[in-house]
C-alpha cells in the first residue's frame, strides 16, 4: 500500500495541489456572524445589544480560540492530521479506501476510513458538510451506512 504516515514537512508545498482544507474553526460562518452583527447594530439601533453580542462572540472565536487543520483533500490523496506527534500526518490514497462512514457522538464526530488492507483510519470532525461533498467527489459510492446510529453520512 502507498498510504503511510509521513512527516508534514515532506508534503508537497505547491498551493495549487490542495483542493480543500478542513479546519476546526468555521471561519466563513464566523465572518458572516460578524458582518451580520455589524449590519444589525448600524441599521437597527433597538437591536444594538444583540448585534454587539454577535460581534463580540465572533471576534472572540476568530482571535482567541485555537484553530488547526483536520484534513486536506487533493486529486490523488487525502491528508489526515490526527497523529499524536503534531509533526506527522497520514497520507491516504483514494484508490486504497474501501469504504467510509461518518459517526456522531455527543462531544465530537468522526469520519472512519476502511482501507483495502483491512486497517482503519479515524479522524475527528465537527461537521459532515465539511467532508461529504469532497468524499463523494473523489470516491463516489463508497459511503456505507452507519449502523451504530442508523444514519447515512
Amino acid at each position: 500500500m502507498k498510504s503511510q504516515v509521513i512527516r508534514c514537512r515532506n508534503l508537497p508545498k505547491d498551493p495549487k495541489v490542495y483542493e480543500k482544507i478542513v479546519n476546526v474553526k468555521p471561519i466563513g460562518i464566523l465572518l458572516v456572524t460578524l458582518f451580520s452583527g455589524a449590519i444589525i447594530t448600524l441599521l437597527k439601533p433597538y437591536l444594538a445589544v444583540m448585534g454587539i453580542s454577535m460581534i463580540v462572540l465572533s471576534l472572540f472565536c476568530l482571535i482567541v480560540m485555537p484553530d488547526k487543520e483536520l484534513c486536506r483533500f487533493t486529486k490523488e490523496y487525502l491528508v489526515l492530521y490526527n497523529r499524536h506527534n503534531k509533526e506527522e500526518c497520514t497520507l491516504v490514497y483514494w484508490d486504497e479506501i474501501a469504504a467510509w462512514h461518518y459517526e456522531w457522538y455527543k462531544t465530537y464526530d468522526q469520519v472512519v476510513l476502511d482501507l483495502i488492507d483491512g486497517s482503519t483510519e479515524v479522524q475527528e470532525m465537527y461537521s459532515i458538510y465539511a467532508i461529504k461533498k469532497n468524499m463523494d467527489m473523489h470516491i463516489p459510492g463508497k459511503n456505507k451506512k452507519n449502523y451504530r446510529l442508523g444514519k447515512d453520512a
